[in-house]
């Protein structure tokens, strides 16, 4: 029953978004992002070192791991603004009718995304391999943790936007979010603090520090952030929609 009911909840959203312009381009932008690290980086990386000898290279794994930290926020926008469309907010009427629905129809719509970005960032990463050297199991970690950014994603802009033209404002605000991860990187102490605040900067340490025991303690302080603004957002979601 419940398989049944999630399988055609996905088919109307894919008609959806396929009917929507720029949804369609975002579930589409992990493949582009693919196709750009994997044919347009390497000559212009070539490029940029014969004209100016400066080896753009060296940036590959940050430029890579800033383009995959993208892809969980793209579903979750996508969902987000699903959800904002009148028939979603339709359905969420009818089951606000029950708190157990209601929180069962959210759970669901969290949920999608966290798969699909579990599914698109891990093909990503074996497709471009921006950390060669890490090991599969803590790459496997790493996944996890990015796909779980979705559903944070989802209900920031699910929670705090009255229409899609909220949405579009939270979704690049977000941004902040993501520009993190490379300042973050790149940063000299203490300038890295400023990003601090952000789960996919700690993502990203998680990603490359050598040491294994301080990427777990790097991904549980992500963990923390994301889980903590899911309680946060969850709570203010249902607030918003039982008043």
């Amino acid at each position: 029953m419940i398989f049944r009911i999630i399988l055609n909840s996905f088919r109307t959203d894919i008609k959806f978004i396929v009917r929507d312009p720029m949804l369609l381009f975002a579930s589409l932008a992990p493949f582009i992002l693919i196709l750009i690290l994997r044919l347009v980086f390497p000559p212009l990386a070539d490029f940029v070192y014969l004209k100016t000898g400066f080896l753009l290279e060296r940036y590959y794994s940050v430029t890579a791991i800033t383009f995959i930290s993208i892809i969980p926020m793209l579903f979750g926008m996508v969902y987000a603004f699903i959800l904002l469309d009148e028939n979603d907010l339709r359905i969420l009427q009818v089951t606000s009718v029950t708190s157990v629905k209601e929180k069962n129809f959210l759970f669901m719509r969290m949920i999608v995304p966290a798969v699909f970005s579990f599914i698109l960032t891990g093909i990503c990463i074996i497709l471009t391999r921006p950390v060669p050297e890490e090991g599969w199991l803590r790459t496997l970690f790493v996944i996890f943790l990015m796909s779980v950014q979705s559903p944070f994603v989802f209900l920031f802009i699910g929670s705090l936007a009255g229409n899609k033209i909220e949405g579009l404002a939270l979704s690049k605000f977000y941004g902040v979010f993501l520009l993190a991860v490379p300042l973050g990187l790149l940063l000299h102490h203490p300038w890295n603090y400023l990003a601090f605040f952000s789960p996919s900067y700690w993502i990203a340490w998680t990603w490359v520090v050598p040491v294994p025991v301080e990427g777990m303690i790097y991904g549980a302080i992500s963990l923390i952030l994301t889980f903590g603004g899911i309680i946060i957002l969850f709570r203010h979601f249902l607030k918003k929609h039982s008043a």
